[in-house]
């Protein structure tokens, strides 16, 4: 825990860093403050601050810059939100989403030029959508193309290595099976249902329901794909100071490159109801001088992707935050009106 000074002089040093992003120093900060201190009084308090870890000096004559572990002090104690910039993200509610795909490029980039930084959004795996059409066509003696129409209006394409176990006549009526019983339906709850119908006798047709599930529920609809990352903005952050020198810009740019621990951190979010935030070394990388707001958006309910914004770990959070809550609301509005279960 902070004295009230101490968090006072935090709050401050914090502000000055995320206008300037040079360090700030004692003088500044007892000429900009009402704590009616000397500048003496001032570098004792800082003193005692970089002791318990809150901020730390470039050099020795320099003045102080914020840790991971002071903006985080930061953001859970004094960011208030910033309601002006929110009537600038509506404006993605009057989006004609023709399709899903350019739904998802208007997001991110409205969320990057709002926030001056990178913004994105990760789409929905095809699992989570309502199915619209399916079809087999056999390439060789050995693959099948699997084209699956979402309502959405995503296509997506799956080669299976299927061998010669199914005939053309056989793929032609487990796609017709699907798209007659199973039509506006998520691929998950085909799949569980699939399995109950046959458990139970049901179907009405066993042996095309049988290789039905064993095409699309042991194959396809287990296959973990779709989950694209889209993303807007980098241009916003290459000229930061931050990123200045080679190997923060190398370490950057690999961070978008590679998408690994982008990944990773917005799978921590899924769980999550509300706005996360990683900063710098939270993203498990002490070499990224970054920070990642990310809230999951919904359909009916069920989190079914994430968006957020990249940027500087001074980043102006009391803007960002909201922002990305407002937008994960109204994607969440965008997906049950396009491609839900009662369209």
């Amino acid at each position: 825990m902070l004295t009230d000074r101490e968090a006072k002089v935090l709050k401050i040093i914090v502000d000055e860093y995320i206008n300037s992003s040079v360090p700030v120093g004692s003088r500044f900060i007892s000429k900009n403050s009402d704590l009616n201190l000397s500048p003496a009084s001032i570098r004792n308090i800082m003193s005692d601050l970089e002791e318990k870890g809150f901020i730390s000096q470039t050099h020795i004559s320099s003045g102080r810059i914020p840790t991971d572990k002071g903006f985080r002090y930061y953001v859970d104690q004094f960011v208030t939100f910033n309601k002006g910039l929110i009537e600038k993200i509506k404006e993605i509610e009057n989006v004609s989403p023709l399709n899903m795909e350019f739904l998802f490029k208007e997001i991110s980039k409205k969320l990057g030029e709002v926030s001056h930084s990178v913004g994105f959004v990760v789409s929905p795996k095809i699992n989570s959508m309502y199915l619209k059409h399916i079809e087999f066509l056999r390439l060789n003696r050995e693959r099948v193309l699997c084209i699956v129409v979402t309502k959405s209006g995503i296509v997506h394409n799956l080669i299976m290595n299927l061998g010669e176990n199914y005939t053309e006549s056989d793929l032609q009526k487990v796609s017709n099976y699907l798209n007659t019983h199973f039509q506006n339906q998520s691929l998950m709850d085909i799949k569980n249902k699939l399995f109950q119908d046959i458990a139970s006798k049901k179907s009405e047709f066993d042996e095309v329901a049988e290789k039905a599930k064993e095409i699309a529920g042991d194959y396809l609809f287990t296959h973990d794909f779709g989950g694209e990352l889209v993303i807007y903005g980098t241009k916003n952050v290459l000229s930061l100071p931050e990123f200045k020198d080679a190997d923060s810009l190398k370490n950057l740019l690999d961070f978008f490159e590679e998408k690994t621990l982008i990944y990773e951190i917005i799978d921590k979010c899924i769980h999550e109801p509300t706005v996360k935030i990683f900063i710098g070394s939270e993203i498990n990388d002490e070499n990224l001088n970054i920070s990642l707001v990310a809230k999951p958006y919904k359909r009916d309910e069920n989190v079914i992707g994430t968006l957020g914004v990249i940027g500087p770990k001074r980043m102006r959070y009391p803007e960002i935050i909201p922002i990305v809550d407002y937008t994960a609301e109204i994607m969440s509005k965008l997906m049950n009106k396009i491609g839900g279960a009662d369209e």
